[in-house]
Formats: C-alpha cells, structure tokens, sequence
C-alpha cells in the first residue's frame, strides 16, 4: 500500500510528470541516436572493405604473369591453349566486372544519400563489398592456375640463386688460390669460370623464353661445373702438401728404417739400390702429378698421387714380409716335407695297386697311361720342392742368408703344381675303384634275405591257426640252406669281377624267390583276416536284412573248411544287396 500511494502521489504532481516525460524522451532520443551511428559505421567499414579490396585486385601480379605467358607463349608456342583461357579470363575480370564494379561503387560515394545511416544503403554497399570478394577470389583462382604452370621456372629460378651464391664464393676462392705460391694454369682455370658464366647465360635466356627443358638441362650441366671446380680447388691444396710435405716424410722414415738404420748389415747395399729405384719412381711420379695439376685434371693427379703410397707400401712390404717369410720357413717347413712325402706314399701305392690289376705283360689301359703321367708330373714336383728343402738346410747349417721372398714364390709354384697333382691323383684313384671287386653290396644282400625268412618264421608262429602257412615251412628252410652257404669268408675269397658277378646272380635269384614267397605268406595272412572281418560285418545285420543268418551261417562253414576265395566270392553279392538298401 505504501509503494501504491508513492506512485500515485508522484503522478498527482504536474512537475514530477513533466520531469518523467522529458526522462523518456531523452532515452528515446539517444537509442535512436544510437542506432543511427551504428548503421553508418557499418555503412563505413563496407566502404572501406571495399576500397581495401579495390586495392588488392588492383595490385594483384596477375598481369604480370598473364604477360609472362604471353612472352613463352610468342617465343615457343608453349602454353597456347591456356594462355587463351588465362587471358580471356583477365579480360572478363578486370575489363569488365571489376571495371563495372567500380563505377558502381564510384556512382554511390558520389551519391550522398547513400552514406545516409539506413538499412537500404548498408545492403547497397555490401552488395558491391560482396560482388569484390568475387572478383578478388576469381582472380586468385587464375593466379594459382599460372603460378602451377609456371612452377618449375620459380624451382629453377630458386636453385639458381643458391648456385649463384656459390659460384662467387668459388671464384673469390679461385682469385686466391692464383696468388698463393701454386703451379696451375691460370689461362685454363680463368676459361672454365668463363664457361660456368656462359652457362648462367644460357640458363636465364632459356628460361626468359619458356625453354624450360632446355633450361633444367643447363642448370644441371652448372651443378657438375661448380662440383668440379669444388673439388678442384680441394684437391689443389692437398696434393700439393702431400707430395711437398708428406712423401718426403715417408721417404725419410724409410731410409732411416731399412737403409741407414737397418739391422741386417748384409743387405744393406741391396736395400739402398731398392731405396734408389723407388725414389727414381716417385720423382717420375711426382712430375706428372705437377703436369696433371696445370692441366687442371685433379683425378688424374690423385691416380698417380694414390700409385706413389701404393709403391711405398709395396716397398715396406717387402722388407716386412722378409721376415714373416723368414719365420715362416723355420716353423713350417718340416710340415710342407710331409706333406710332400705324404702325396708320395700315395702315388706309390696307386702305382702299386695298377700293377696287381694290370701286370706289365698286358698292354696299359688309359686310366694306367693316364697315371704314369700323373707320376711323372709329381716326381718333378717333387724333385723342385726337395730342392728348396735342401737350400733351406744349407743356409741354416752354415748360417748363411736366403732370398726368402724369392724362395716363398717358388715354394708356391711349387705348392700349386703339387695341389693339381693331388687332384690327377684323385682321378686315378677313382679309376682303380672302378676297376677293384666289391663284395659290400652282396653281403648286405644276404643280410638282407636272412632278414626277411626270420621274418617269415615268426610270421609264422605268430599265426598258428591259419592252416594254410604251414606250406611255407619247408620252402623257408630251403632258401636258408641256399643264402647260408654264402658266408662272409667265402664272398671274402672273390677276387675277380667274373666271380663276383656269378655270386651276384645266384643271390638275386634267391631274393626274387624269397620275394614271391613273402607275397604269398602275406597274402594267405590278409585272407584269413579279412575272412573273419566278413563274418563280423555280416552280424551286425542279424534281424535287419532277410535271410542274413543263412548267410552267415554258409560263410561260418565255408570259413572252417578253408574255402577262403569262395567265402569272399559269395559274402561280396550280399554285401552288395546290404550296402544299396543302405543308401535307399
């Protein structure tokens, strides 16, 4: 009631009314005011858009890329179809959407009502603003377009900056190198940067016109240039300090070891004649590395720097290898002796073995010709490493000194002819296995016919209520007494290939005889069983098929007089009868 009659009270003034009115009024005049600034700063900002985007179609390189293809296209005839399409696309664009846009814009700013805060020209101006992302988004479309197409001129035009970069790194490397205190040939080294200069021309110009094939093929021809002059300007500095400052180093260290300072005294003048002849060769060497090097052909200096280590090498080699070869000898020949003496025990008894088979009043057969060349071959063999063992035991009773690396390689000639020697040998020694009587073969057949009649007899035993194998008792005792009189004694006295192949005969006789028997035996044995399964079957179909328990019974009959073959024959119709039921 209180808040009531407050309000009341309010009204029932005329001061306080008017006071209340001018309150709302004022309100209302400031959302109206409001609203008015907020359309025309959205009426601003699209104007401004739009300016903004007038300006980035404008600057847009489009022009200049469609003027791009229109340079290749003119000089190759490359691009003919799209530079078409780009252009006619260009045209549509800028001559006429962009151009039409623009008066539009234009005839709106020049009109003052439209930049009047309502809603009809904030939708004017964002129809234009609109119709500008179109165009811009169009115009980037045919940009993207030729900017793929273009690709592989901005690739190379990438790699090319970065060979560029280093190419004058390597000329201002190549300007130094011609001060330093080096030999080379100034004129020809000046003619190679000339020609990586030409091919940068002929790079830009290819690439100028569109021959970008063309263009990609000089770019690589520039990349083997600078990789060559790379490794030149590499290779430079360190042949010339090796061949300055290295090999003399090594020539130094051996003439100390192997000539001024050596320790066998003996062979001190020989080893500085070797000295002598190796220092001839690398200064020969040293020349042409220096030649090669004016001519600027680096891999050839470096052939001939790598043949300069190569003889230095060779050079220790041999006076290392002295030693090993002289340790060698001392610990190892009396294994070689043998092995010689080895290989000779076998040659004689081949040789041995030949004359049992074919006595000297028989005229010899190629494989015994062919051996007495192998015998002679190894006796001269023989006779080359006797004489080697017999320098050796000189030069170590008397203390004496040995070319020991010429000796290893007669030792290894020898060793080699003596290894061939071995493999004739294996030859003949083949030839005479095919030529001995082996009996091996006729004993394990025996074995083998023993084996299976043993088997036989417990069969036998096994199946004592089978009546019918009583019949092979006697058979199997028979072929016991014909296999037992071939002991391993008496196939030991064959000593011809006509005897034993008599033997062999007779025991292939006797195994294909024994062989039928244990057929039979088998089979007897599988008649029998069979027989009963027959019987078993049949019972299960008691009551199930008519007149089964007749069957049964003649088969019980037939079965105990030992009519096997005729219990078979019958059982097999009824069986028929029952199986054709069972698949009814």
């Amino acid at each position: 009631m209180l808040y009531s009659w407050e309000i009341n009270n309010i009204f029932n003034k005329n001061s306080n009314v008017i006071f209340f009115s001018l309150f709302i009024a004022c309100i209302i005049t400031l959302l109206i005011f409001l609203i008015i600034i907020t359309i025309y700063k959205k009426i601003m900002q699209l104007i401004a858009k739009s300016i903004d985007l007038i300006d980035d179609i404008k600057k847009s390189p489009l022009k200049y890329r469609v003027e791009r293809v229109a340079k290749i296209f003119e000089e190759t005839g490359n691009f003919e179809n799209e530079f078409m399409i780009w252009r006619t696309k260009y045209e549509i664009l800028y001559e006429k959407e962009f151009l039409k846009i623009f008066v539009d814009f234009w005839n709106l700013l020049e009109n003052k009502k439209t930049t009047s805060p309502n809603l009809k020209n904030i939708k004017l101006y964002n129809e234009i603003y609109n119709r500008l992302i179109n165009v811009n988004k169009n115009v980037h479309l045919v940009y993207i377009e030729i900017m793929n197409a273009l690709q592989m001129e901005f690739i190379q035009r990438d790699t090319l900056t970065f060979q560029k970069d280093l190419f004058k790194s390597l000329k201002d490397e190549v300007i130094m190198t011609t001060f330093k205190d080096i030999k080379i040939n100034d004129g020809k080294l000046s003619n190679t940067i000339e020609s990586i200069e030409e091919l940068f021309e002929d790079f830009y110009y290819n690439l100028d016109i569109g021959k970008y094939k063309e263009s990609w093929e000089t770019l690589l021809k520039i990349d083997q240039a600078l990789i060559f002059l790379i490794e030149l300007l590499d290779s430079i500095p360190y042949i010339i300090s090796t061949i300055q400052n290295v090999i003399p180093q090594h020539m130094i260290d051996l003439k100390n070891k192997y000539v001024t300072f050596g320790q066998n005294k003996g062979k001190l003048k020989a080893n500085a004649n070797k000295y002598s002849e190796l220092e001839f060769e690398i200064d020969k060497s040293r020349v042409k590395i220096n030649n090669e090097l004016l001519k600027l052909q680096y891999k050839k200096a470096y052939k001939w720097l790598n043949q300069i280590f190569n003889k230095i090498n060779e050079f220790k080699v041999i006076f290392e290898e002295e030693d090993n070869i002289k340790t060698f000898f001392e610990t190892k020949i009396d294994n070689i002796r043998e092995i010689f003496h080895a290989i000779s025990n076998a040659v004689y008894a081949v040789d041995k073995k030949f004359q049992e088979y074919e006595p000297f009043s028989k005229t010899p057969s190629p494989d015994k010709m062919e051996f007495e060349i192998v015998k002679k071959n190894f006796h001269s063999t023989k006779s080359r490493a006797d004489l080697i063992f017999s320098e050796v035991d000189i030069a170590s009773s008397k203390g004496g000194s040995l070319n020991f690396v010429d000796l290893k390689n007669k030792l290894l000639d020898v060793m080699r002819d003596s290894v061939n020697d071995i493999e004739a040998l294996e030859k003949s020694i083949k030839a005479l296995g095919r030529k001995s009587v082996n009996t091996d073969s006729i004993v394990n057949q025996v074995i083998f016919i023993k084996s299976c009649l043993n088997q036989c007899n417990v069969k036998i035993r096994q199946y004592k209520s089978i009546l019918e194998l009583e019949k092979f008792v006697t058979p199997i005792q028979d072929y016991f007494t014909q296999i037992s009189k071939y002991t391993k004694t008496y196939i030991s006295k064959i000593k011809t290939n006509e005897e034993r192949e008599y033997v062999k005969k007779e025991v292939d006789s006797i195994l294909k005889d024994v062989t039928v028997l244990i057929t039979d035996l088998n089979d007897s044995i599988f008649l029998d069983y069979i027989s009963q399964e027959i019987i078993i079957y049949l019972e299960r179909y008691v009551g199930i098929v008519p007149n089964i328990e007749k069957v049964i019974y003649d088969c019980e009959n037939l079965f105990k007089s030992r009519n096997l073959e005729q219990l078979i024959g019958y059982s097999l119709k009824v069986m028929g009868t029952i199986k054709k039921n069972k698949l009814r």
